[in-house]
């Protein structure tokens, strides 16, 4: 199939432990066949309203050969690195929930496509048909709470000050800052990652500035607590 990226592994196949999916606010998706957390058996790109691509890919990931995992960064396209990422597999997650008030059956359905004995063929239907319907739910009901959140005015400004404050922590003495100030806003950024996919452009790259400088926070804070170097920020 055209765009699938694979590779055929004679030796030794593993078993796929999820799918990443990566959402853009224009509806294009990326979607990830996941060996662990870093490397992946194939990946392909399809949109939201592309349904019966997003079926197929699904269809030859099951009936497929597995592949040799290659590292997710060396085939990820650049734009989605500030996509809205979530995973299913066979195991509970948090970020079922977000798919529709069925989403737990995309875990049924995982198990049955990939969770099979190795050198046994799954059942690639039930995923090949909930997958498409249950992904175009969860990214117009992103776009809906990105809007509404937004669409009084007040929020922005607010992450805006979020954003303001953790920039101006750079001087030595705030070298901890990360432990006492991204409580409050890791929190947000952990629950509103919806904003990825919000329409308006700011609202995404405020959303993007804020990850920013919670990591540069953190590799700061870690500098001091695991290497011992004090130093301002910038």
């Amino acid at each position: 199939m055209s765009g699938l990226r694979y590779r055929v592994d004679m030796e030794t196949p593993r078993v796929p432990v999820s799918i990443a999916i990566t959402m853009l606010h224009d509806g294009r998706v990326l979607l990830e066949l996941l060996a662990d957390h870093s490397s992946a058996f194939s990946s392909a790109e399809t949109h939201i309203d592309d349904r019966d691509r997003t079926s197929a890919i699904v269809r030859e990931w099951v009936t497929a050969p597995l592949a040799t995992p290659d590292r997710r960064s060396s085939h990820r396209p650049l734009a989605y690195r500030d996509g809205y990422t979530l995973v299913i597999s066979a195991e509970s997650t948090r970020d079922l929930a977000a798919f529709s008030p069925y989403g737990n059956s995309l875990r049924i359905d995982f198990a049955r496509a990939f969770g099979a004995a190795s050198g046994t063929a799954g059942d690639p239907e039930p995923l090949a048909r909930a997958l498409p319907r249950d992904l175009a739910i969860c990214f117009r009901r992103a776009q809906e709470k990105a809007a509404w959140r937004i669409a009084q005015g007040a929020y922005l400004p607010v992450l805006v000050g979020y954003l303001d404050e953790l920039r101006s922590m750079t001087s030595i003495e705030e070298q901890d800052a990360y432990e006492t100030t991204t409580a409050g806003v890791g929190g947000i950024l952990d629950d509103e990652r919806y904003l990825l996919v919000a329409d308006d452009e700011r609202a995404r790259q405020v959303y993007l500035d804020l990850v920013a400088e919670r990591s540069s926070l953190y590799n700061w804070y870690m500098d001091l607590a695991k290497g011992g170097h004090a130093r301002p920020r910038r």
